[in-house]
């Protein structure tokens, strides 16, 4: 009995850090009330582009991130985004 728990317990110690993944990060920013298209997403040392549609995915693992939003002007505006174990919905409204 006391070698079953034994090995239990080592399997569990051993397991514990695959149960860390990446989560995703997603969603869609808008720029004066319209999709903002292809515009550069840097994260940390990531670069994604939007889609023709303003969205955009990318996968993090949990933790507190900067979202460096490139606009058509060539400002960079940035975003404060925590991502948390599960997937993360962030949808954004530039003006």
């Amino acid at each position: 009995m006391k070698k079953y728990t034994i090995i239990i317990l080592l399997m569990t110690i051993l397991l514990l850090p695959c149960s860390a993944r990446a989560s995703e990060l997603f969603g869609t920013i808008w720029y004066k009330g319209k999709p903002l298209q292809n515009a550069e997403i840097t994260i940390k040392d990531k670069k994604i582009k939007t889609n023709a549609l303003g969205y955009y995915s990318i996968k993090l693992d949990p933790g507190t991130y900067t979202l460096g939003i490139k606009l058509p002007d060539g400002k960079i505006k940035e975003e404060k985004v925590d991502i948390f174990p599960q997937d993360t919905e962030k949808n954004l409204k530039l003006e």
